[in-house]
């Protein structure tokens, strides 16, 4: 697959942060983000988002309340940069198992990106909580900046130019509608079983599939 693709892929689906107080970032500041960040989503996935708190944070991270509150002012704050992480992971992921793989079908390409999101629930702590929700910014987050929207819109580019696909303006929120409902399946199939229910991830294979190929699809010749 190309280059030119991929960087287009990375730099239209990630943000800049601008959830940390202290900018810009050192060194030290980030290992301290990071490992409040590690320790936030270990509670998360004990005791779910309502709970937590940002002296669990700081009980967890073995820091003070006052290094939480140095780099997050609230516990949503520090929700959004939890969110914002398992964000960019999976966008980093998906590139990963793209280029690896390099997949002949765009219905192949799509399944790599659904592994990304299988492979971060089962992998990162508190990302079933969180996965690619906007539930956290809602409701100062539109429709442009939705989670899912972000990544569809420029994985649609990608799938234009590596697979000739024609695209008649609506790939992008097809794309996006995809990803939505994979996103909500995938957590009712770690809520089956920690490891992923496989009846319910192929469940959601189908689904992205039915909604990018139906018979009014871009994808459909």
């Amino acid at each position: 697959m190309g280059y030119v693709s991929f960087n287009e892929l990375i730099e239209g689906a990630l943000t800049v942060s601008e959830r940390v107080r202290n900018e810009p970032v050192q060194a030290r500041s980030s290992e301290r983000i990071s490992a409040l960040l590690d320790a936030a989503s270990a509670v998360v996935s004990e005791v779910g988002i309502e709970r937590l708190t940002t002296a669990m944070v700081a009980d967890r991270a073995g820091a003070s309340i006052g290094t939480v509150y140095r780099y997050f002012p609230d516990r949503i704050a520090v929700l959004a940069a939890m969110s914002l992480r398992g964000y960019e992971r999976f966008v980093r992921t998906a590139v990963d198992n793209l280029e690896q793989s390099a997949p002949e079908t765009w219905q192949d390409a799509v399944d790599r990106v659904i592994d990304a999101s299988v492979h971060l629930h089962r992998t990162e702590p508190g990302y079933t909580s969180l996965r690619l929700s906007d539930q956290v910014a809602l409701p100062d987050v539109d429709g442009v900046s939705m989670i899912t929207a972000r990544f569809a819109a420029p994985f649609a580019k990608v799938l234009v130019s590596e697979y000739s696909l024609t695209d008649d303006g609506s790939l992008a929120d097809r794309l996006d509608t995809a990803l939505t409902a994979v996103d909500a399946l995938l957590v009712r199939a770690f809520l089956r079983d920690r490891a992923g229910d496989e009846r319910a991830i192929e469940a959601a294979r189908a689904v992205a599939r039915s909604v990018l190929a139906a018979e009014d699809s871009p994808l459909v010749a």
